[in-house]
Parts: structure tokens; sequence; C-alpha cells
């Protein structure tokens, strides 16, 4: 890599006057959230002065953070990995058959679990890479194999059973708090310092913004994409090993709706901390911020629909507001150079 193109794509490394307008861009759904909290305080006091709520809510909301995490080496690389919902089913049914099921080692049954959600990952990347196909087709169609193989594997039916020490172990309160929680909030610290702080990372944002140039500057674009479908893939057969873990069982059809909601927070991250930039913690940040929205919304009397519109509306503000934020910023390029 030369050095011009080590300087331009390292963000991380320079420093700007904090100005009012970026501290906002940077902190304002961190804002918003505390304003969220304060007014569902306000409504139901009785629910949300109990630190138990939110106890409750950072554990439950677990399994979810880790597979919207799953989404972001893809999209840092500038690629849409629409299977992760599916391969988190697939590691989940894979660990309850072997550990739940035949009684194999819980150990060896993570590892063959997540180390095949790998491997999902992995034929994506290179089927989108190497023939050069549009990934968002490849992994819709992995997506669908995936929950092929979960429902031929399962026969179609919830898996339960699973090892008392791994339920144990997840579900392990820490200061009220699940251990699950704690290794979503760990993944995601090791995620931010590899994206931020290391090379590897760094080269991935940049590929990201512009491939051709990334190319041009020697960075082995072809290598990193196929890198970031596999680590997709594996962080969401992480997922579903927590997933069944926390709640003993699984239902092979129940973890697609969870695509969605990964997504949401995904996108709505990239307004956080680094405005514009795929981050994790932006992303772990916004899916509880959705998740207090949902749960308090739910608290107030709504249905369970509530939860489907408002990442559905996330979703859509967030691409809304990239969209007039490009618009604007094309606009303000031509009238310069005019």
């Amino acid at each position: 890599m030369t050095k011009a193109a080590e300087m331009s794509h390292a963000p991380g490394r320079r420093w700007a006057p904090v100005t009012t307008k970026s501290f906002v861009s940077r902190f304002g759904l961190l804002a918003l959230w505390l304003i969220e909290i304060v007014v569902f305080i306000a409504i139901a006091p009785k629910i949300f002065l109990n630190i138990n709520t939110f106890s409750q809510l950072a554990s439950s909301q677990a399994s979810l953070v880790v597979l919207a995490l799953a989404v972001v080496p893809t999209l840092a690389v500038g690629e849409i990995d629409l299977s992760v919902a599916s391969v988190m089913g697939l590691g989940a049914i894979i660990f309850g058959q072997l550990n739940g099921v035949l009684g194999i080692s819980p150990i060896v049954a993570i590892i063959v679990a997540v180390g095949t959600s790998a491997v999902a990952g992995l034929i994506s990347g290179l089927i989108t890479v190497l023939l050069r196909v549009q990934g968002l087709i490849v992994t819709l169609g992995m997506g669908t194999l995936a929950l092929g193989i979960t429902l031929l594997v399962s026969n179609s039916q919830s898996v339960g059973g699973v090892s008392p020490e791994l339920s144990h172990f997840v579900n392990l309160p820490i200061g009220g708090v699940s251990v699950a929680f704690f290794i979503a909030i760990v993944l995601a610290l090791v995620l931010w310092y590899v994206i931020r702080h290391m090379p590897l990372g760094r080269s991935m944002l940049f590929l990201g913004f512009n491939r051709e140039v990334a190319r041009l500057s020697g960075i082995r674009g072809n290598r990193l994409r196929i890198l970031s479908f596999v680590a997709g893939s594996l962080i969401a057969g992480i997922a579903g090993v927590i997933s069944i873990g926390v709640a003993g069982g699984a239902d092979p059809t129940s973890f697609q709706p969870l695509l969605l909601p990964a997504f949401a927070a995904t996108f709505l991250g990239t307004l956080v901390f680094t405005p514009g930039q795929v981050n994790p913690l932006g992303t772990v940040v916004s899916l509880y911020f959705l998740a207090t929205g949902i749960f308090g919304i739910q608290v107030l009397g709504a249905g369970t629909w509530v939860s489907n519109v408002f990442y559905g509306v996330a979703l859509v503000a967030i691409i809304a507001v990239s969209g007039i934020a490009a618009n604007y910023g094309h606009l303000i390029g031509r009238k310069n150079h005019g």
C-alpha cells in the first residue's frame, strides 16, 4: 500500500476541531436515546425507574446485537450480506442437533456450528468475487439455501435440550446483566479496534469508499471482500450459538425476522461517533436506542406489530437521510466548481 493511500484512509488518525455541528452529528443519537428514556420514565415511572427493566432489556438483545455486528464487515467493504439471519439460524440448529440431540460436547458443537457458518460466508464471498456476481443476489440465494439446510437438519422441528452448562454460562448475571450481553460488547469492541485502529480495518473502509482507488493504491480488494463475507457469517454463527444458549432451544423459522432489525441498527449506527462510516459501537448504540423505543411503546399498550413498524421506519429514514446528504454534497460540489 502506498503512503498516500495509508494516510487517506486513516480517518481515525486525524484530529479536527470539535464544532457544535460535528458534536451533534456524532452524539445526537445518544442524546435522543437519553430523551427517549426520560420521556418513558415520565410516562411509566414504575417500570422505567426500575433497574431490572434495563438489565433485562440489555440481556434480551444480546444475540441480536451480535447479529447486527455480523452485518458490519461486509458493509465496511461496500457489500451487503442478506444471508446473516439464515446463517445465524443454521449455526443455532447445527449446535442444537449436535449438542442437544446427539449429546456431542458443547465445545465441539460450537466449533462445528460456527465453522459451518463461516464456510457459508466463504462460498458467498468466492462466488461474489471470482464470478463477479452481485453480493446482494448471491447472499439472498445463500440465505435461502441456509434456511433449507436448517429445516432439513432440524426436520422442521424446534430443537432443544442443549447443554445446561452453556445455558448457565450465557445467562449468568454479572451486575444484573447476562454474560451474553458482555460477550456482545467485547465483540463490538474488538471489531471497533480492528476497523478504526488496524491497517486491515482501515483498508476495508477505504475499499468500501472507493473500490477502484483502493485497487490503484495497492489494496488487495478481492481478498478483503472474501474475508468480510467469512467474518460476517462467522459472527452470525456465534449469534446463533448465543441465541440457542440463552433460550435453551431454537425454532428453525424464527431467525429470518431478525434481518430487518440487524440492518436497521447497522445503518443507523453510521450516524453515531463517526458519521458516514460503518462502526460497531454505533451499531450497538443504535440497536438499544431502537429496542428501548419498541419496549416503551409496547409497555404503553401497542401490539407486537410496533417492532416491524419501528425498525422499518428507522431503515427507510436513514436511507432517505443518506440520499439527501449525498445529493446536497453533490450540489455543493457543483456550485464550488461552477
